[in-house]
């Protein structure tokens, strides 16, 4: 086969993905359209497939954007197209007054998102395994610990959160500022190529006087069906848990987020796929940042802006909810403060999720909180130097020691 040949299959390949993408969004905006006239059950399961493939359209144009486009705002811009899906439901539930939801994907999407980053060794070494090679090295690029210094900044900033009950105007302005501070100084890792692969990477290959207005393009129209039919999808699940018997925060918490999250979980999947597993984990630790400073910081201003008080009140559910999962990103933050991820920290947390989800019991909760706290401080004490740098990075904009 010819390498002409070759290209045109290539292209023929993300093309048609982006094809199947994007008639999946145009299936959950007709289901949007049509959804007084289907069960409940069926339009969640539409506007679901509609999400997802909006989810994808994003996430390409977002990789292929980082590539094309260049500069702090646009930086931002990218991150927030990453978790706009997220965004939408979490401050939807935040300006309804629906004050018992408001944490529920919140927290889910985080743990997973951290959870793929810890976890990414021990994935890494099965598909060694069996492929019946050495695994891949896993190291942080320096300029990672950027997300590593605000996720623990952010991690401390909200046990006051746990601990006081409600998070208010104040806490939802400074997490913003927050945002606003990290998305000024992140920066790539100028010994990386741009992790662009697959449909990002068709992207990029346009012609130079098509590539911009087509990914600029294919982010408006992507973003545009997500804030269409996130919040039908909401109510449509939570419709469909309550006519099941299933408790909604939990549906809310690990079903939406799975949906909303599958597309960067499957560029991480290639990146690793292509030996370059570091780029993945960058992208978790980003998405992560984003969800802590931006989506937290967005609940107490929609709650104010939908005519509540200047203080999102936390019951004593949330409070558990969101301290396991500050308890978790700590003990993620330790485990990676090294830039060099183990396998061990990875086995303690997918087994404490584990059990934790087979056994969904407050006494279980607390104990794995628990256990994530003593570890995460264990790490940090034994660390300090890596603490140390995290904070320099903080204050340079650069991740070097």
């Amino acid at each position: 086969m010819t390498q002409t040949s070759r290209h045109g299959i290539q292209g023929a390949t993300w093309q048609r993905k982006l094809l199947v993408a994007g008639g999946c969004a145009v299936v959950g905006l007709l289901v949007d359209l049509a959804r007084p006239v289907f069960p409940v059950q069926l339009a969640a399961v539409g506007l679901g497939i509609g999400l997802v493939g909006a989810s994808f359209l994003l996430a390409w144009a977002a990789d292929a954007g980082e590539a094309v486009f260049s500069g702090g705002v646009v930086l931002a811009v990218i991150a927030l197209l990453a978790v706009l899906p997220e965004f939408v439901i979490e401050t939807r539930f935040a300006y309804a007054q629906e004050t018992e939801l408001v944490t529920a994907n919140l927290t889910g999407a985080t743990r997973l998102l951290l959870t793929g980053a810890v976890g990414l060794p021990l994935a890494i070494a099965c598909i060694a395994s069996r492929r019946s090679q050495a695994a891949a090295s896993l190291e942080l690029a320096p300029p990672r610990r950027l997300e590593l210094a605000v996720l623990l900044i952010t991690s401390i900033f909200a046990l006051q959160i746990v601990v006081i009950g409600k998070l208010t105007l104040l806490d939802g302005v400074i997490l913003v500022a927050l945002y606003a501070f990290y998305a000024r100084r992140v920066q790539g890792s100028p010994e990386e190529d741009a992790a662009v692969l697959g449909v990002p990477a068709g992207l990029v290959s346009l012609p130079p006087r098509r590539r911009r207005p087509v990914i600029a393009a294919l982010s408006l129209v992507a973003g545009a069906v997500v804030i269409t039919i996130a919040n039908p999808f909401a109510d449509a699940l939570l419709a469909t848990g309550t006519s099941l018997g299933i408790d909604p925060y939990f549906l809310i918490q690990s079903a939406v987020p799975v949906a909303t999250e599958a597309p960067e979980f499957v560029v991480v999947a290639v990146l690793v796929a292509n030996r370059r597993p570091a780029q993945g984990l960058s992208l978790f630790l980003a998405s992560s940042v984003s969800q802590w400073t931006l989506a937290m910081g967005a609940l107490p201003i929609a709650f104010f802006t939908g005519g509540g008080g200047t203080s999102l009140p936390l019951d004593a559910h949330q409070q558990l909810e969101l301290g396991y999962t500050v308890a978790l990103t700590l003990f993620a933050v330790a485990a990676l403060v090294s830039l060099r991820p183990e396998r061990v920290d990875a086995v303690l947390m997918v087994g404490l999720l584990a059990i934790q989800l087979i056994y969904p019991t407050a006494f279980i909760q607390v104990a794995s909180t628990f256990i994530f706290l003593v570890f995460a401080l264990h790490l940090l004490v034994d660390r300090r130097p890596a603490v140390r740098v995290l904070f320099a990075a903080l204050r340079r904009g650069r991740g070097r020691s």
